[in-house]
C-alpha cells in the first residue's frame, strides 16, 4: 500500500491497531526492541530539596510537583500524566519479555536536574529488577543548549490553585500580579550535555562492561582493538567535541568556531546487534558568535551543513555493519524523511513559509543522503507524529523512517520492532496506550485550579469535562480537541477560513463545491452512503480537528473518527476533484484544506506492517 490511495480506503477494520497490554504479533522467537519517543518526563512527585513543598493530596498523602492543567492543554504535550504512562508502557514491556528500549530523545522536560533525576531513579528500578536494557540520545528538550543556562517555568501549580514560578537563580524572571510569589531553585537550570551525561552517566551514553562493543564519532580504536577501557575512554566529554561556526562545519568552518559535544555512539548489546544513536541536534551560532540558536527547528536540514563529521561516520558504521554481518538499527531525534507526505506546498499555501511545522521538514537532499550512506531503517521523534516514510533513490539504495509518536500527546503510543535476518524482514508493530492506572491521580489538584481560573474573571479556560475523563485515552483526545480550540484556531489558522469556513457545516462545504454539478454531486453522495443530514452534523471546527488528528496520528485516529464523518469528507474529497464552480478564495481554500486532509490519512502504512529490507517496500499486516 503506497500512496496516491483516494482518501480512506483504508477499512477500519484492516487497520489491526493494539491497544497497552494487548497480544503482540510477533513471534517470541524474534528479539524485539521497543521505541518510547518523547517522553518528556517532568518527575509530578520531584524532590526540589526543601525549595518548593508542592501540592498534598487528600486521597494519597503525596506531594505534587506538577504544572497546570492550563499550560498542559496550550502545549503540544502532556506535562504532568506522561509520568504514569511512562511506568505503565514500561509495565508493558515487562509483561512482553522485552528487554531493549530505545528512547530516541527529548526523554526529559527541559534536562532540569530534578526531572532527569527522577527519570533515572525509574528506569534503574526497572533495570536491577527485570533487566531492561535503555539506550537513549538526545533531544532538542535535553539538552536546550549545549551548555547549563539558568531558567525556569512560570507554569507549575502552587497553592490556592494559582501558577507558581520556579526559577533558578540568575534567570530573567520578574514578578507578577494574581500568582504566588517566585520560588528559586538550582535543581530547575537547563542542564547542557555535560551535566547531563554526568548525571546520567548509563543508557548507552557511556559503555557498560557487557556491551560487545561501543564507539563515537570521534573515538580511534577498530572493532577488533576495542576494549571497555578504550570505550570508557572514548565517552569523555572532553573526547567527543566537533568545532560549528555560524557558516557551517568541516570545510566551512569560519574563524568564530566553538566545540560542541556530539553525543553520538554505537553500541553492540549482544551479539550481531548494532546500535546507531545519532545526535542529530545542531545548535547554530549566531552571526555574532554571542549565543546559539535552539536546536528545534534545525533537524537535519542542519546536520547537512553544520555537523557534517557524522555523514561520514554514519558511512563507515554502515559499510562495516555490512561487512561484519551486524543488523543495523538507527535511530535520533528528528526525521529524516518529509512527515507531510507530500503536501508541504500546500501547508505552506495556507498558513505561510516555515508555519504549521514546515521549518522541522528535512528536505529530500537529508533523506537520499542518508540513503546514500547506507542507512535502511531509521525511527525518530520529535514531531510527536505516528508517520512512515520512504526514500528510494535512483542506485536502488533506500531508506524507511519510522516516526515514533510522544507518549506525552495524541494519539500515545510506541513501537516495537523485530528484524528477521532469515527473511530479510522488519516488522513494525505500533502500541496504543490506552490504559494507564492513577493517570487521573493529580485530577483533586486540577479541581482547584479551575475554580482559581473561574474566580479570576480568565478567558479562554479549559473545558472541565476533561477530568471526567475514564482513561488515558480519553484524556489524550481530550488534549487534541483543547489544544485545537485554545490555541491552534486562535493563534495558527488565517482570518479567512476562520471567517468563511469554520462556521460552515460540512453540508455547507459540499453544496458549495456542487453548485452547477449536482448531478454528479448526487452520485458522489449515493456512491458513499452519505446524506445531507450526515453531512451537516458537524462544522469547519470539527473538519479542523479532525485535520490535526490525521497529522499527528495517521491511521491510529480513524479510531477517534466516525465511519459517517470519514464517508462524509471521501465524497467531498471526490467532489472537489470533479467540481466546475468557479475558482474564489473559499472553493480554492477549501479544496486545498481536503487535499491535505487526504495526504495526511493516505501515505505509507503507519501502524503494523512488514518492510523489505532488501527492496524497501512495505505491506499491511492484516
Amino acid at each position: 500500500m503506497g500512496k496516491g490511495r483516494i482518501m480512506f480506503s483504508i477499512k477500519k477494520s484492516l487497520i489491526g491497531l493494539l491497544a497497552l497490554m494487548g497480544t503482540t504479533i510477533i513471534s517470541a522467537e524474534e528479539q524485539q526492541i521497543a521505541f518510547i519517543s518523547d517522553v518528556h518526563f517532568h518527575d509530578v512527585y520531584g524532590d526540589f530539596k526543601g525549595d518548593f513543598e508542592g501540592l498534598k493530596s487528600e486521597k494519597t498523602g503525596k506531594y505534587a510537583t506538577i504544572r497546570t492543567m492550563d499550560s498542559q492543554m496550550n502545549s503540544t504535550r502532556l506535562f504532568n500524566e506522561n509520568y504514569f504512562a511512562f511506568i505503565a508502557v514500561l509495565d508493558d514491556l515487562v509483561k512482553k519479555d522485552i528487554k531493549y528500549i530505545v528512547l530516541p530523545g527529548d526523554f526529559s522536560d527541559d534536562g532540569q536536574e530534578v526531572h532527569i533525576e527522577g527519570l533515572k531513579k525509574i528506569m534503574d528500578d526497572y533495570a536491577n529488577k527485570y533487566g531492561l536494557k535503555f539506550y537513549i540520545t538526545f533531544g532538542n528538550h535535553d539538552p536546550v543548549m549545549p551548555m547549563t543556562i539558568n531558567n525556569g517555568k512560570i507554569n507549575y501549580l502552587g497553592t490556592n490553585g494559582k501558577e507558581q514560578a520556579i526559577f533558578s537563580k540568575g534567570s530573567k524572571i520578574k514578578e507578577k500580579d494574581g500568582v504566588n510569589p517566585i520560588i528559586f531553585s538550582e535543581i530547575v537550570k537547563e542542564q547542557g550535555y555535560e551535566d547531563i551525561i554526568k548525571q546520567i552517566n548509563s543508557f548507552g551514553l557511556v559503555p557498560e562492561k557487557e556491551d560487545l562493543y561501543w564507539e563515537t564519532p570521534f573515538s580511534k580504536y577498530s572493532y577488533n582493538q576495542y576494549t571497555f577501557k578504550k570505550g570508557l575512554e572514548a565517552s569523555s566529554s572532553r573526547n567527543r567535541k566537533y568545532s560549528i561556526s555560524y557558516e557551517g562545519s568541516g570545510d566551512k568552518l569560519g574563524n568564530k568556531k566553538f566545540e560542541i559535544i556530539d553525543g553520538s555512539y554505537l553500541v553492540e548489546p549482544t551479539k550481531g546487534l548494532w546500535l546507531l544513536a545519532i545526535d542529530s541536534n545542531v545548535y547554530v551560532p549566531t552571526e555574532d558568535g554571542k549565543e546559539f540558536t535552539p536546536a528545534s527547528n534545525a533537524g537535519y536540514n542542519k546536520v547537512l551543513t553544520h555537523k557534517k563529521h557524522l555523514i561520514n561516520w554514519v558511512k563507515k558504521v554502515a559499510k562495516e555493519a555490512e561487512e561484519k554481518g551486524k543488523t543495523l538499527v538507527t535511530f535520533s531525534h528528528y526525521p529524516m524523511i518529509d512527515f507531510y507526505n507530500g503536501s508541504s506546498e500546500e501547508v505552506e499555501s495556507i498558513f505561510g513559509k516555515g508555519k504549521f511545522e514546515l521549518r522541522r521538514v528535512p528536505t529530500d537532499e537529508v533523506a537520499k543522503t542518508f540513503a546514500d550512506a547506507g542507512i535502511k531503517l531509521h525511527f525518530g521523534g520529535h514531531m510527536h507524529f505516528n508517520d512512515t516514510g520512504v526514500k528510494k533513490n535512483e542506485n536502488g539504495n533506500f531508506l524507511v523512517n519510522v516516526q515514533v509518536p510522544s507518549i506525552a500527546a495524541y494519539v500515545p503510543a510506541y513501537k516495537l520492532l523485530s528484524i528477521n535476518n532469515k527473511k530479510g524482514e522488519a516488522t513494525i508493530e505500533t502500541v496504543r496506550i490506552d490504559e494507564v492506572p492513577r493517570f487521573n491521580e493529580l485530577f483533586e489538584h486540577y479541581e482547584k485550579e479551575y475554580v482559581q481560573l473561574k474566580k479570576s474573571g480568565a478567558k479562554n479556560i479549559w473545558n472541565k469535562d476533561i477530568l471526567k475523563s475514564k482513561s488515558y485515552k480519553e484524556f489524550a483526545n481530550w488534549h487534541i480537541q483543547e489544544l485545537v480550540r485554545l490555541r491552534f484556531l486562535p493563534k495558527d489558522w488565517p482570518e479567512d477560513i476562520k471567517i468563511n469556513i469554520i462556521p460552515m457545516s460540512g453540508k455547507d462545504i459540499f453544496n458549495l463545491l456542487a453548485v452547477g454539478n449536482e448531478k454528479n454531486a448526487k452520485e458522489i453522495l449515493e456512491k458513499n452512503g452519505v446524506t445531507l443530514i450526515n453531512l451537516e452534523k458537524w462544522n469547519g471546527t470539527d473538519l479542523i480537528t479532525d485535520l490535526y488528528r490525521f497529522r499527528n496520528a495517521g491511521n491510529l485516529a480513524l479510531n477517534d473518527v466516525s465511519d459517517e464523518r470519514l464517508k462524509g469528507y471521501t465524497a467531498i474529497y471526490e467532489l472537489s476533484l470533479n467540481n466546475k464552480i468557479e475558482e474564489n478564495e473559499v472553493v480554492s481554500r477549501v479544496k486545498t484544506l481536503f487535499s491535505i486532509l487526504n495526504k495526511f490519512i493516505n501515505d505509507y502504512p503507519d501502524t503494523n506492517f512488514v518492510i523489505d529490507l532488501k527492496s524497501g517496500n512495505l505491506n499491511v499486516i492484516k
